[in-house]
């Protein structure tokens, strides 16, 4: 006949711990606010399900034996892995702590990102955030792998994706200082169609955003560059090297002017994805924030003006 074995309980092992530290069962007992007769049949209980004694007794002390030395440091990290693990599930589902993982296209870090982190963080402060950030497609991995809780995306490509929409973002055509349109308040895109343009790499969402645009205009851009950070990209087009079409940066970088567009309409939605699936407290109140109080920075305010009153 097979012989049952039942788990471990958890607080045996505690008591186990405490007399192993105490030497008496009336210390440990003391110590531990238990009876005597309970803390003496937990480890009987104990010594039972391992099949061997845990100590030798001596008068009224108690000695570790070679079973009890070789249980006592196992024991010990059970026990912190159990406490361990019931202080995150308690951090889980208190929305004022733990830790909310998020990722984010490049081109949303140096605006984007701060701005909403800075409208949140006097609410709950001791909100930890953990920041990912790539192209489209290796962000979505990060989510679909449970890497991150949620996504700052425009327009999520896996249909296992939820997303809901924040903010609309303007896109201005970036162009050298020393350039012909530099002195205009806003420009139709057309009237770079024979220029050459520098661009985000593929993977990245505002490389087929920018195409689109540009055959909304009536012409195929023709790429000079490609990068995968918006900041080497307003490098490169300081430097002469073609024209762009970018979020509006935080702040003004020598080298470059940015122009509002007014015709065709550029823009990009910005949105919150996620999967459905379980989500930190900390996070899901993020979440439920952005989508009900996002605003959109206030230095977007002059090129949304200027498309305003083309």
């Amino acid at each position: 006949m097979r012989a049952t074995h039942r788990f471990v309980d958890v607080d045996e092992l505690r008591w186990f711990i405490r007399v192993a530290e105490s030497r008496t069962v009336t210390e440990a007992a003391e110590t531990l606010h238990v009876s005597q007769p309970a803390l003496s049949r937990g480890l009987g209980r104990l010594e039972r399900e391992l099949g061997a004694p845990l100590f030798d007794r001596i008068g009224r002390v108690l000695r570790l034996n070679a079973n009890g030395s070789a249980l006592l440091e196992a024991a010990r990290r059970a026990v912190s892995a159990v406490d361990g693990a019931r202080r995150t599930i308690g951090e889980l589902a208190d929305p004022d702590r733990g830790t909310v993982n998020l990722a984010f296209l490049n081109t949303m870090g140096p605006l984007v990102v701060p701005h909403l982190m800075s409208a949140y963080r006097p609410r709950r402060p001791q909100v930890q955030f953990r920041l990912r950030q790539g192209g489209t497609e290796r962000i979505q991995q990060y989510l679909l792998d449970g890497v991150v809780d949620m996504l700052l995306i425009s327009t999520p490509t896996r249909p296992e994706i939820i997303w809901q929409p924040l903010l609309t973002e303007p896109l201005v055509l970036v162009v050298p200082s020393s350039h012909r349109l530099a002195g205009r308040s806003s420009v139709r895109l057309a009237e770079v169609r024979d220029e050459p343009f520098v661009m985000f790499a593929r993977g990245f969402g505002l490389r087929p955003t920018t195409e689109r645009l540009c055959q909304e205009a009536g012409f195929t851009p023709r790429i000079e560059c490609e990068g995968e950070d918006g900041a080497t990209l307003r490098g490169l087009i300081g430097a002469g090297c073609g024209v762009g079409l970018l979020g509006p940066g935080p702040a003004p970088v020598p080298g470059i002017v940015e122009l509002a567009v007014s015709a065709p309409a550029c823009f990009r939605t910005i949105g919150l994805a996620w999967c459905d699936r379980f989500m930190p407290a900390a996070a899901d109140a993020f979440r439920s924030f952005a989508l009900a109080e996002a605003k959109p920075p206030g230095m977007w305010r002059p090129f949304t003006l200027a498309l305003d009153t083309e």
